[in-house]
């Protein structure tokens, strides 16, 4: 996902598309994951996504196919993709607070 956002200049734009995914079950992963790993990362980026069917035509600037129809013909993927999430740094914390393995 960052990949496509860093080539449409950083923010969601255009048509992420996809591909070399659910047609072969060659790589050690379950073959369900890289389409649940995209659609949760595009949903959380904001980016529009097409995920047809192997073989469908779509257009683009048209209505774009969304469904998980992977869902329906594989088994549930173990762990879900999950973003980065920020952390906050609590009031008041200072670096000399810390206690480093390197500093004793």
């Amino acid at each position: 996902m960052t990949l496509h956002l860093d080539l449409q200049g950083g923010g969601p734009a255009g048509v992420l598309l996809p591909i070399h995914w659910g047609t072969f079950n060659l790589a050690p992963h379950p073959w369900a994951e890289p389409g649940e790993w995209t659609k949760d990362s595009a949903d959380e980026a904001g980016q529009a996504v097409a995920f047809p069917r192997p073989g469908e035509p779509f257009e683009p600037g048209g209505k774009l196919p969304g469904e998980s129809w992977w869902q329906a013909v594989s088994h549930p993927i173990a762990h879900p993709w999950r973003g980065p999430r920020p952390t906050e740094v609590a009031a008041g914390a200072r670096s000399d607070d810390l206690d480093l393995a390197g500093d004793r």
